[in-house]
C-alpha cells in the first residue's frame, strides 16, 4: 500500500506542478466564459438597426409596424414611393422601402401577394421573417373583423392545456423535464470528458516511461501492480483537484456575472409596469417559475454524491484499461489501434443516454445504467429524474465488481507488457499475458 501511495504522490505532484496544468486549470473557465461573451457580443454587434420607409395605402398597418429596439418604421404617402426608391440606393440611414397596397376586403389575396420590399443590400432573413409575421397577424385580424368576429373573441377561444403530473412514488409534482435533462447531460458530459482526457494521460505517461526505460529502474523496487494503481490514483487526484478548482471558479464567475447583469437592469420599474410585463408574457413567467421550482426541488447532495462515486469508479475502470494499452505499445501511433475500444462504449453511453428525456425508466435507459461499461455515464443522466434504490445498488455492485476484475486483468497485461519492446501487440498476445502466472 505504501508503494501505491508513493507512486500516486509522485504522479500527482509531477502533473500538478506542471506549468501547462496550472495555466490551463486557471484559464479554462475564463476562456469558456470569454467564448460565450464573445459569441453574445458578435450576435449583438451583427444585429444593426433597420430603418424602413413604409407606404401603407389603406393605413391599416400603422398599429402593427411600431418602431422599437433595432427596428424603425416611418410612414409616407403613395406619392413618395418613386422619390424614396431614387434615394434608397445611396442612402446611409434608410435600409428599405415597404409598399403595402390598398386592401380589398372582398379579396385579401391581392394584398397578401402584392406587398413589396425594396432594400439597400441584404436586409437579413430574421428581420424579413419578423416583418412577415407582423403583417400576417394584422391581415388575420382584418379577416376576422370582416367576418364579424372580434380578435379578442378568437383569442379567448384558444386553449393552453398544461397537465400537472404528480409522481406518487416521490410525492412531488414533476416539472421542468428539460431542465433535469440539461443537468443530466451536463454531468454525463463532464464524466465522459474527464475519463477520456485523464485516461489518455495515464496511457501516454506509461508509454513515455516505457520508451525512456525509466520503468525498468522503477519496477526493481516497486511491483508492477502497485506502479499501475499508483499512477491511476495519482491521476485521479489530479482530475479531482482540477475539477474542484473549476467548480469554485465557475461559481465565482457565475455570481460575478449575475451581479454585473443585475446592475445593468433597469431599477425604475413600478408596480404597474411589472404587472404589464406579467400580463404580456404569462407563459414566459409560468415557464420561469417552473424552472425555478424544478431547480429548487432537486436533491443536490444525493446527486453530487452519486456523481462523484460514479466518476471515481468509472475513472478507475477505464484508466486501468488505458494503462494496460500504454504498457502494451511502444509509441503513441500504436495506441490509436486500441484507444477506440474503451472510448466506443463511453460514446454509446453518452449518446444513448439522450433517450432518458423520452423515458427515463425505459429499457434502454435502464440497461445502459446497469451494464458496467456504460453505467458510469448513463446512471448519472437518470439521477435528476429519480431512480429506484435497488437499481442504484445493483449498478454499483456490478460496477465495483467489474472494476476490480478489470484492474486485475489490466495489471496482468501491465506486468508483462511494460517490459516488452519492439513487438506490436495483438488481442491474442494480450490474452496470453493475462494468463501468465509467473
Amino acid at each position: 500500500m505504501n508503494q501505491i501511495l508513493l507512486v500516486a504522490k509522485r504522479e500527482f505532484l509531477t502533473q500538478v506542478k506542471n506549468k501547462t496544468f496550472i495555466i490551463m486549470t486557471i484559464l479554462s473557465p475564463i476562456i469558456m466564459v470569454a467564448i460565450i461573451g464573445i459569441i453574445a457580443w458578435m450576435v449583438s454587434a451583427n444585429s444593426d438597426q433597420k430603418s424602413i420607409a413604409v407606404v401603407d395605402e389603406s393605413k391599416e398597418f400603422i398599429t402593427s409596424l411600431v418602431s422599437g429596439g433595432n427596428e424603425i418604421y416611418n410612414f409616407y404617402g403613395p406619392e413618395d414611393i418613386q422619390g424614396i426608391k431614387d434615394t434608397l440606393a445611396e442612402s446611409k440611414t434608410l435600409n428599405g422601402l415597404l409598399v403595402i397596397p390598398a386592401i380589398d376586403k372582398n379579396d385579401f389575396s391581392k394584398v397578401e401577394k402584392g406587398i413589396e420590399l425594396s432594400t439597400r443590400g441584404n436586409i437579413g432573413v430574421g428581420f424579413k421573417e419578423r416583418l412577415e409575421d407582423k403583417l400576417s397577424k394584422r391581415i388575420e385580424e382584418l379577416k376576422m373583423e370582416q367576418a364579424g368576429i372580434s380578435h379578442d373573441a378568437v383569442k379567448n377561444m384558444g386553449s393552453d392545456v398544461r397537465i400537472k403530473t404528480f409522481d406518487l412514488k416521490g410525492g412531488s409534482e414533476e416539472k421542468g423535464e428539460y431542465v433535469k435533462f440539461g443537468l443530466a447531460m451536463f454531468l454525463a458530459y463532464i464524466i465522459f470528458m474527464f475519463i477520456m482526457i485523464y485516461g489518455v494521460k495515464v496511457m501516454r505517461s506509461v508509454v513515455e516511461e516505457k520508451n525512456n526505460r525509466v520503468v525498468e529502474i522503477i519496477i526493481s523496487s516497486v511491483k508492477p501492480f502497485n506502479l499501475m494503481m499508483g499512477k491511476i490514483l495519482g491521476s485521479t487526484l489530479v482530475a479531482l483537484t482540477q475539477f474542484t478548482i473549476w467548480i469554485l471558479m465557475g461559481l465565482a464567475l457565475m455570481l460575478g456575472g449575475s451581479a454585473f447583469f443585475a446592475s445593468k437592469m433597469p431599477t425604475n420599474l413600478n408596480t404597474e409596469q411589472a404587472q404589464a410585463m406579467l400580463e404580456q408574457n404569462p407563459e414566459w413567467m409560468a415557464d420561469a417559475q417552473g424552472i425555478f421550482d424544478t431547480l429548487l426541488g432537486l436533491n443536490y447532495p444525493f446527486i453530487l454524491m452519486m456523481f462523484m462515486l460514479y466518476f471515481l469508479l468509472g475513472y478507475l475502470f477505464y484508466s486501468s484499461i488505458f494503462a494496460a494499452i500504454g504498457s502494451a505499445v511502444d509509441n503513441d501511433t500504436d495506441t490509436q489501434q486500441f484507444t477506440f475500444y474503451p472510448i466506443f462504449p463511453m460514446m454509446i453511453a453518452m449518446y444513448g443516454s439522450m433517450t432518458t428525456l423520452e423515458n427515463p425508466d425505459g429499457p434502454v435507459a435502464f440497461w445502459l445504467s446497469i451494464i458496467p461499461l456504460t453505467s458510469p455515464i448513463s446512471m448519472v443522466t437518470r439521477l435528476p429524474f429519480g431512480v429506484e434504490w435497488w437499481e442504484i445498488a445493483l449498478s454499483l455492485v456490478l460496477l465495483i465488481g467489474t472494476m476490480l476484475l478489470m484492474v486485475f486483468f489490466a495489471s496482468k497485461i501491465y506486468r508483462v507488457g511494460i517490459l516488452m519492446y519492439g513487438k506490436k501487440p495483438s488481442f491474442k498476445e494480450m490474452w496470453k499475458w493475462m494468463r501468465y502466472s509467473n
